[in-house]
């Protein structure tokens, strides 16, 4: 028998850790494995076998059948769980379908007293066992709680085999920052946190309107600082300062927090300041559900049916979708009218908008007139890898100073561009979110630039 080790999630380190639950399959009742088949167990019972052969420890170990896209949980009996404690949940999985690890520990409100689940790990290996350990936390105390084996997928013959079932106590929460949450290098967008249990807080940025709909929060300002609450239960209002405990879900292709627990109120009234980005930045990733702002830019396209109410702005560098999810412009924004436009970047329909919240976040702006020559200039591509290309547009032949700035406000370049084109390199420095900042005698303009490898 040969051994392979997958690790779905990494296991919290340096903890003291007690085990609460242990299973090895080796004790059946009734063709159904001791200790397992709790209250919370949808899945058929025909899907549940024990299986003799190549088990990995012991004599015996359980199959899983469950084809179908929807999944089926297979739980155990009841376990007692305190809120805010971490749980590490390890075991051996062969065969081909999926599988993810959930709990059922009768939390109040809108989850039905379900954790949000792990990420599925997709099993594709007939005979060789993978290991598979995943992390998941309690929000309420209980003596009835189930925790979950979700499966769906499985192909016949093998569908799913598990055996040699851990869980143990991997210490309780440690509070993290929405930056730590939402920072990431996977291009796919996705955070490093998806499926983990956190405890987190912020300000409240923006609320959505329809009941239930839930609301933004941000940490900062800038990049990474901004997430969305999808929370029935909760009604704070701007400026709220709030703690919660959360599960961090992906939901097409944008990140927010969901199955909310231990939510608290810290202050209220609290000042939130906006980002200052180009409208051709509204797309980058590090900038969803941030509190942004876009300044001198001219309404390109007026809402109408065909888009839904929404409208776009170009300040130079691309155009901007200004949605209508929270607030409606008015009156109307005219073709070829400027503005000023704050709102939170919301990730909707595959597509980033900004949406203003109240009436006081569209202003006019000065137009492209009052920008003066740097109204005009582009720089691309963004993200970039090698290359920044700055074209200067009607500020060519003029002496413009640029700095690159991180994140930190360090500068990393500096110097003059006079020439209608110039490439800056950015071959050295780590991926990241920077600041383009052109100068001319008398104006500025600032550009958000994304650095991949």
């Amino acid at each position: 028998m040969r051994t392979a080790v997958l690790l779905s999630t990494l296991a919290i380190a340096g903890l003291a850790s007690a085990q609460v639950f242990q299973s090895g399959f080796e004790d059946w009742t009734n063709n159904l494995p001791n200790d397992w088949v709790g209250a919370k167990t949808n899945l058929p019972l025909t899907g549940i076998t024990q299986v003799t052969d190549n088990v990995h420890g012991g004599s015996s170990a359980v199959g899983l059948e469950n084809t179908a896209s929807g999944h089926k949980r297979f739980t155990t009996q009841s376990i007692a769980v305190t809120n805010g404690q971490n749980f590490e949940v390890s075991f051996w999985v062969r065969g081909t379908g999926e599988v993810r690890v959930g709990l059922f520990d009768g939390r109040p409100g809108g989850s039905s007293g379900y954790a949000g689940y792990t990420p599925y790990t997709v099993v594709s290996s007939p005979n060789d066992w993978i290991q598979v350990t995943q992390s998941i936390a309690a929000a309420y105390d209980t003596t009835d709680a189930e925790f979950i084996l979700s499966v769906r997928n499985t192909v016949a013959p093998t569908n799913l085999v598990v055996d040699d079932v851990n869980i143990t106590e991997a210490g309780p929460l440690t509070p993290v920052s929405i930056y730590d949450i939402q920072y990431t290098t996977d291009p796919s967008g996705d955070s490093p946190m998806n499926g983990q249990t956190v405890l987190t807080g912020g300000i409240v940025s923006a609320v959505l309107p329809a009941a239930n709909d839930g609301y933004f929060i941000q940490s900062g300002i800038g990049p990474w600082t901004g997430i969305y609450v999808y929370d029935t239960d909760n009604s704070p209002a701007i400026g709220d300062s709030i703690t919660l405990m959360a599960s961090v879900v992906e939901y097409f292709g944008g990140t927010q927090l969901s199955s909310i627990s231990a939510y608290t109120v810290v202050s209220s009234g609290n000042a939130l300041v906006s980002f200052d980005v180009a409208t051709g930045d509204v797309s980058l990733e590090p900038l969803e559900s941030v509190l942004i702002r876009v300044v001198n830019a001219t309404c390109t396209e007026e809402p109408g049916g065909a888009n839904f109410g929404k409208y776009k702005v170009n300040d130079g560098t691309g155009d901007a979708v200004i949605g209508k999810v929270i607030y409606t412009t008015t009156p109307d924004p005219v073709l070829g009218n400027t503005y000023n436009i704050t709102g939170v970047n919301y990730y909707s329909f595959s597509e980033y908008n900004i949406q203003p919240r109240m009436a006081s976040d569209v202003e006019f702006g000065s137009g492209i007139t009052g920008a003066g020559i740097l109204a005009t200039v582009s720089v691309g591509p963004n993200p970039a890898t090698n290359l920044i290309n700055v074209n200067l547009g009607n500020a060519a032949g003029s002496n413009v100073n640029y700095t690159l700035t991180d994140l930190q406000g360090r500068t990393v370049q500096a110097g003059q561009i006079s020439d209608s084109r110039a490439q800056l390199s950015v071959n050295d420095m780590p991926t990241g979110l920077y600041h383009l900042t052109l100068r001319s005698n008398e104006l500025v303009k600032t550009f958000a630039v994304q650095v991949v490898r």
